[in-house]
């Protein structure tokens, strides 16, 4: 590229800024979410992250990962999702 970027890390970083975009817009629903309905969020938080320890377990999601591959990914979903709820909580 003429810019002295790499095309290939270019693509990266152009991922980097979407899943960015994603976020923050996630996080304000989210803040939102907890100021106007903080217990049922925190239900559905709950339930989402049993849901995706279920999917990535034994339902199988990410097909193409092995198992212990999809059991670690279960785990840093489950974290992020803990994470996410415990920042969500401190905003408000």
């Amino acid at each position: 590229m003429s810019d002295g970027i790499d095309p290939d890390k270019a693509v990266a970083i152009r991922l980097r800024a979407r899943l960015a975009v994603v976020e923050r817009a996630a996080w304000f629903g989210l803040v939102h979410a907890m100021r106007t309905r903080p217990e049922e969020t925190e239900a559905f938080i709950a339930s989402e992250r049993d849901r995706c320890t279920e999917g990535f377990g034994s339902k199988g999601w990410a097909g193409d990962l092995t198992q212990a591959e999809r059991a670690m990914l279960a785990a840093e979903v489950d974290k992020g999702l803990a994470e996410l709820l415990a920042d969500a909580k401190d905003a408000v």
